[in-house]
């Protein structure tokens, strides 16, 4: 892997790291509502919280699937071209007659 891909690598893993903290703090912050707030007002407040929480998670699952995706594809690419620099698959003798 290259720098730039171990940059691109580093900048997605911290937005997940965000999103995943964000969808965390919102389910927290949502059951102390829920407890300390017990009004109708509370329930709604409740449920936006988590229809919030709800929409980060599937954000954030769309976003690491696509990394996962991302690192699969790179991690191939890395295996064919160290196979072509070692002559693999090639034959035993690097694809020479002889």
């Amino acid at each position: 892997m290259d720098d730039a891909a171990r940059a691109d690598l580093r900048i997605r893993f911290i937005k997940l790291i965000v999103i995943l903290n964000a969808i965390l703090i919102l389910i927290a912050v949502a059951i102390l509502l829920y407890f300390e707030v017990p009004s109708p007002a509370g329930k709604a407040g409740v449920a936006v919280l988590l229809a919030a929480a709800l929409g980060f998670f599937w954000f954030f699952l769309r976003m690491y699937r696509q990394t996962k995706q991302w690192l699969e594809d790179d991690h191939r690419q890395r295996i064919q071209a160290s196979s072509e620099d070692t002559g693999q698959g090639k034959g035993e003798n690097g694809g020479q007659a002889g």
